[in-house]
């Protein structure tokens, strides 16, 4: 288990039948030997329960996102055919990363790793050729933490500076899903507390750098976590000028940026200013 971390009650977070959903699938990978990681808004709850947040998320989450570490479309296609020999799942209809639990639950398997072509693309065969892009997750993989559960397993999970970054590309991707931005939100209002004695002793100048203010703590969080995704990115040149870019188009003018007026501040100055501390932390690692 990661350092500093509580094992968690997996009920807080989600039910049963999710439950029996991992309880079923890790096993598999373990037997596979694949890496997988939980990404989404599972891996967002899972972090901040263990790392001692108390309050239960506004909705239990039913859906479930696995990153899935792949050499191939083979070792994906063999993987699912393991997975669809257990009972209740199967595949869904049209969607081949797509698997469906008890008729209504979703399981979705995001591969990535060397079965990536030099684009980040994963093609793979179904109906018709289904592509999807991937970029972040190899770079979130060796940044994932490990969490243990009262199931008896220890289950990984995708850091929150890494649940921020690849909700920062989906909703570049796909700018109507407004969720995103309000999950990122979500995590900057309630991390510093959790993290505090880190920001204190190992990145202290923060305390430094930021004024005293509204929002005084979501501002040094948003900075932080800045930091920790330009250490995830240093090395990923394209990948780091996407989010640069994205970033920077979203405090260049305080009253139409998309991404501000999807957040609940009380201002969109305020907005802008958390949006502008995520662009500096990244620059802190970066630059």
């Amino acid at each position: 288990m990661s350092e500093n971390y509580q094992p968690i009650l997996l009920n807080k977070i989600t039910d049963d039948v999710v439950i029996e959903i991992l309880n079923a699938v890790i096993p598999v990978f373990k037997e596979l030997k694949i890496e997988y990681f939980v990404v989404g808004a599972f891996a967002r709850d899972a972090e901040l329960l263990a790392k001692g947040y108390t309050n239960p998320p506004a909705r239990k989450t039913r859906d479930l996102d696995l990153a899935v570490m792949l050499s191939s479309e083979k070792e994906f296609n063999d993987l699912k055919e393991k997975l669809t020999e257990l009972p209740g799942f199967e595949v869904h209809n049209t969607e081949p990363i797509k698997l469906i639990y008890d008729n209504r639950y979703e399981l979705d398997l995001l591969p990535f790793g060397e079965i990536e072509n030099e684009k980040g693309e994963v093609k793979l065969k179904a109906k018709r050729t289904f592509t999807l892009d991937m970029p972040g997750f190899t770079e979130v993989y060796d940044s994932t933490n490990t969490i243990e559960t009262d199931q008896g397993y220890e289950l990984k999970v995708c850091s929150l500076p890494g649940v921020v970054l690849l909700k920062l590309i989906a909703w570049d991707d796909r700018p109507e899903r407004t969720k995103d931005i309000q999950d990122i939100e979500y995590i900057i209002r309630n991390l510093y507390m959790l993290e505090i004695e880190e920001i204190a002793t190992k990145e202290g100048d923060i305390l430094d750098l930021i004024e005293s203010g509204d929002n005084y703590t979501e501002v040094m969080t948003a900075r932080y976590i800045g930091r920790k995704i330009g250490e995830v990115l240093k090395d990923a040149d394209e990948l780091l000028a996407r989010v640069q870019k994205l970033l920077n188009a979203n405090i260049q003018n305080t009253d139409n940026s998309p991404m501000g007026k999807i957040m609940s501040f009380d201002t969109m100055e305020e907005s802008v200013q958390i949006i502008h501390q995520l662009y500096l932390g990244i620059q802190d690692k970066t630059a």
